[in-house]
This record gives C-alpha cells, structure tokens and sequence, in this order.
C-alpha cells in the first residue's frame, strides 16, 4: 500500500475493455509528511471517487485490481484503496 497525492485524470482514446467505466487518475507518491517522493505518477483505477490533490491509499496488488475489474487478463495493476480524511 502507497501513500499517494492525485494529480491528473488519465484519458485514453483506446483501452483494454476491462478498464471500461473505470476512472484512472494520476498518484504521485508521497511521505508521510506530504512530501513528494521523486518517482513519477503513476495510473490507478479510482473505487472512491477522489479528488484532485486528495490523498489516497494506492494498492500495488495487480491481482487484486484483476478480481476487481473481473479480468484476470487485464493489464490493471494499481487501485485507490480509500481516500485520506485530512
């Protein structure tokens, strides 16, 4: 599990059928003072309808992203856990 920042939407024109109806958004990871790591952001389907510049709890478990988009064939690997009440 990632402490992460959202700082985009992630659009694409053609995508996997799985990902279909899923929002994608961009996290960047941060410390636990808010810090931004350094790494670059990275895409993860959003369950909770979070914000720009909220922060978020990103799984890393790409087979626990397959069972939630029923596709064990999906190139998912990175959902929004829960979002983070400051």
């Amino acid at each position: 599990m990632l402490l992460c920042r959202i700082v985009g939407n992630a659009v694409a024109t053609c995508g996997h059928p799985s990902l279909k109806g899923f929002k994608m958004m961009l996290c960047q990871r941060e410390d636990q003072n808010g810090k931004a790591s350094g790494e670059p952001p990275f895409v993860a389907i959003d369950l909770f309808g979070a914000g720009m510049h909220q922060r978020v709890f990103v799984s890393t478990d790409g087979i626990g992203a397959r069972g939630i988009v029923h596709d064990e064939h999906s190139p998912v690997r990175n959902y929004i856990q829960g979002a983070i009440d400051d």
